[in-house]
């Protein structure tokens, strides 16, 4: 849209009402970098990282058990949700519902797996409430961490090299050493 929709001097070609121009390809190129990067980022840190160590450690250093629980419940929502739906499609399946096939045949078996992948969903909130509540999750004050993250010291230096280049980072933008991007 915005080889099309970006104002510019430069018209490489006209499509209709439209000139793309080498502003806008520029500006759409830039875009697409840039999302490539935030979404290779995401993967990686998905693909990487234990959502159950990531969260524990930062609840360890200081996170809101709150806010911890709710930032798992979202890390895991979807693979769980992915996993859930498989299950109960090869039960759909088992029982004969067809779910191969055309675009009309999936669209049409689809709408039976909905239902209880929503419901299955809501039960296990629930289930995950009451867990929490038993386990003593409202109690005010501090908690008690048993488990912690082993961490070797070739992971140290990498992360504290990484939080001096962040800090250096910072300190050049805000002296103006350090270039803006466009």
């Amino acid at each position: 849209m915005s080889v099309f929709t970006r104002a510019g001097t430069t018209v490489l070609f006209t499509i209709g009402p439209f000139d793309a121009t080498l502003q806008g390809v520029d500006f759409a190129g830039q875009t697409l970098v840039r999302l490539l990067a935030i979404s290779t980022a995401i993967g990686l840190f998905g693909l990487t990282t234990e959502p159950r160590s990531f969260v524990l450690d930062l609840e360890r250093r200081g996170l809101s058990p709150r806010f911890a629980f709710v930032a798992l419940a979202t890390l895991e929502a979807v693979p769980a949700m992915v996993e859930r739906a498989s299950v109960i499609a090869s039960a759909q399946r088992a029982r004969g519902l067809d779910t191969e096939g055309s675009i009309r045949a999936r669209l049409r078996g689809l709408l039976p797996l909905v239902g209880p992948v929503i419901l299955s969903s809501l039960t296990e909130v629930e289930e995950r409430s009451l867990a929490l509540e038993v386990r003593a999750f409202g109690k005010p004050g501090r908690r008690q961490l048993l488990w912690r993250i082993p961490d070797s010291g070739a992971q140290l230096a990498v992360r504290s090299l990484l939080m001096l280049a962040l800090v250096a980072a910072i300190a050049g933008r805000l002296t103006g050493t350090f270039p803006a991007l466009p």
